[in-house]
């Protein structure tokens, strides 16, 4: 047997262009691996458990045609928009982290000069938000685990009343509630890394969780 594209992925990132052309065999197969970090495959005569931690980074387009615009601009109807998306399961899409719509950019984007931070301003703020993570004994927030998650992803009052909120109302799984918990402490060690995570972050957090379904998207876990 031999390891396929997660294991070889391994401690690195696995990058898959429009997500909702892959068979739903495939995709669903992702969902324990992504979960546990492990790939079983077991045969008639043996069982072999190859690693699997990788940084997943998915894109797709908000319909078949490509184009996703406002009513008119492409041929697509609502209908086949949303079964589109529907390729994609709910559990698969509830293991990404990070749900980021990408908007066409305008001609004037694209004409004017660059615009926002430097990628050396961001690499220094990711850096020494890596430090204070590293500081707790682990690579990267994400690799927190749960039960550890009230002494080192401590919530304000407001911010713990903001998640029960959502997890009441539905809008927030079990297994969601750990990753926005994950999310919201590294938007906060980006600010300056305060002990008590603030329910602002928790709120950008909760944004960065919606299911984009009106423009090329790309999500992240």
């Amino acid at each position: 047997m031999r390891p396929g594209e997660l294991s070889l992925s391994n401690h690195g990132v696995l990058f898959l262009d429009e997500l909702a052309e892959f068979i739903a065999p495939v995709l669903d197969g992702l969902r324990q691996p992504l979960e546990e970090g492990v790939v079983r495959v077991s045969r008639a005569r043996a069982t072999v458990a190859f690693p699997a931690k990788v940084l997943l980074v998915a894109a797709m387009n908000p319909c078949p045609c490509g184009e996703g615009g406002p009513p008119g601009a492409c041929p697509c109807s609502e209908a086949m928009r949303h079964r589109y998306i529907r390729r994609v399961s709910g559990p698969l899409v509830d293991r990404f982290d990070l749900r980021v719509p990408v908007m066409r950019p305008s001609v004037d984007e694209l004409m004017g000069p660059p615009v926002g931070e430097s990628t050396a301003a961001v690499a220094a703020r990711v850096a020494a938000a890596r430090e204070l993570a590293a500081a707790r004994g682990v690579a990267a927030n994400a690799d927190i685990d749960g039960a550890r998650l009230d002494e080192l992803a401590p919530l304000e009052r407001e911010a713990a009343a903001l998640l029960r909120r959502e997890l009441e109302a539905g809008r927030l799984s079990g297994r969601g509630l750990h990753r926005v918990r994950r999310v919201a402490r590294t938007l906060c060690d980006l600010h300056g890394g305060d002990e008590l995570i603030s329910d602002g972050h928790v709120a950008v957090a909760l944004q960065l969780r919606v299911q984009p379904i009106a423009h090329d998207s790309a999500l992240r876990v």
